[in-house]
């Protein structure tokens, strides 16, 4: 009898590329929703008349495996809207980017729509509103807000790749942003390292020393105790599912090697950063997973797959430069060249998913990973994060 289909699987199973990225409350830079888009294997908006997928009949069973929001923004062809509209009904609020259509008189309740700011042209009204803010400057933004504020409910900007556009979008108090920004560091100079990044940094120091022994590695864990607690917690979680409780971390070790010890104590540490918002720690998961489901197709260490992924957030979550953290820690030279220079496999994988998290399809011609492949390990790496994240 042939195995059925999950409706996970029928969402990997899609011939085009699927692209997740956060929405975030500016005020307070939680995740409020995800936006996801389909795209041609090209990384190319879809035709309004391209065939329906099988797996719209399932979107609110699979939009829960890769996010825990209540709220997604879907930009998807004209074409696929009678299927959703037929799809079972949920908890789930959906707000619709139907390629720039307006079909916001649409009198279905249970889903929005969004349009497009679009410079020098009148735009139909619809809850939510996506400014491109690289299209925008000062003067621009200034006269446009009045008349945007009174006709939609939500404004969100997308495109804001870096830090000044991140300011210029708080200082007109929009509702919504979308882009890279939190993946950079804060353009801020502190000149020193903070008390707590320098505790980090000691710590991971420790963790990735590959002369540290498994009886120390097991007594430097032990004397940080919210460390050592939350490693138990994690390993005797449902996510691992061992077939027996792990009372300590020398036990721990025994069962799952240093290695993966170090690595998952890592992951810990940086998730403690707590200056930072949440979805920058789910990055550095998704980075080091997908890295790592790569390592396959490179035949690499998969551990030396999955620190590259992790340690790429490095920055961003202490606010230096890469080259200035890698400086104070002992890590090996692949992995080194890897963060700094993407050489090595390792580095050509990290690459890979950079640009995949990024968007940059064009660059991703040249990767010697199909994009099928790729698009599998990303919706897999945000699947396993999510769950991962649930736990910590």
């Amino acid at each position: 009898m042939a195995e059925q289909t999950t409706p996970f699987e029928s969402l990997k199973a899609f011939s085009g590329i699927i692209h997740r990225q956060p929405i975030f409350l500016a005020d307070r830079l939680d995740v409020d929703s995800y936006h996801l888009t389909f795209l041609n294997q090209h990384g190319e908006k879809l035709n309004d008349d391209s065939e329906i997928p099988d797996f719209i009949d399932h979107i609110t069973d699979i939009l829960p495996s890769i996010s825990d929001r209540k709220k997604a923004l879907l930009s998807m062809p004209e074409s696929w809207l009678e299927a959703l509209y037929s799809s079972p009904k949920s908890s789930l609020s959906l707000i619709l980017d139907l390629n720039g259509h307006n079909l916001s008189d649409s009198s279905n309740t249970n889903f929005d729509f969004a349009n497009h700011a679009i410079p020098q042209k009148e735009i139909p009204p619809a809850d939510t509103l996506l400014i491109d803010i690289q299209q925008y400057n000062l003067d621009s933004l200034q006269q446009q807000l009045p008349a945007w504020r009174k006709n939609h409910q939500h404004l969100c900007a997308t495109n804001v790749n870096d830090i000044e556009a991140y300011t210029l979008c708080k200082s007109y108090i929009l509702d919504l942003l979308q882009g890279q920004f939190y993946t950079l560091p804060s353009a801020k100079e502190t000149g020193k390292i903070l008390p707590s990044q320098q505790i980090l940094m000691e710590l991971l120091v420790k963790l990735q020393d590959p002369q540290t022994e498994p009886e120390d590695l097991a007594n430097t864990l032990n004397q940080d105790v919210t460390l050592s607690y939350k490693l138990l917690r994690l390993i005797n979680s449902a996510f691992f599912g061992l077939p027996r409780e792990v009372s300590n971390i020398k036990q721990a070790i025994v069962m799952l090697g240093d290695k993966k010890i170090k690595t998952w104590a890592s992951l810990l540490c940086l998730s403690g950063v707590d200056d930072k918002p949440v979805e920058l720690r789910v990055v550095a998961m998704t980075r080091a997973r997908m890295c790592e489901l790569l390592s396959k197709h490179y035949k690499g260490a998969a551990e030396l797959f999955f620190a590259a992924g992790l340690f790429s957030a490095l920055d961003a979550l202490i606010d230096k430069p890469l080259v200035e953290i890698l400086d104070k820690l002992p890590l090996s030279p692949e992995l080194s060249d890897a963060l700094l220079h993407h050489s090595g496999i390792a580095g050509q994988a990290l690459k890979d998913v950079l640009n995949y998290e990024k968007g940059n399809w064009t660059d991703l011609d040249n990767s010697p990973v199909p994009i099928e492949t790729l698009s599998q390990a990303y919706l897999d790496a945000i699947n396993w994060a999510k769950e991962l994240n649930s736990q910590i």
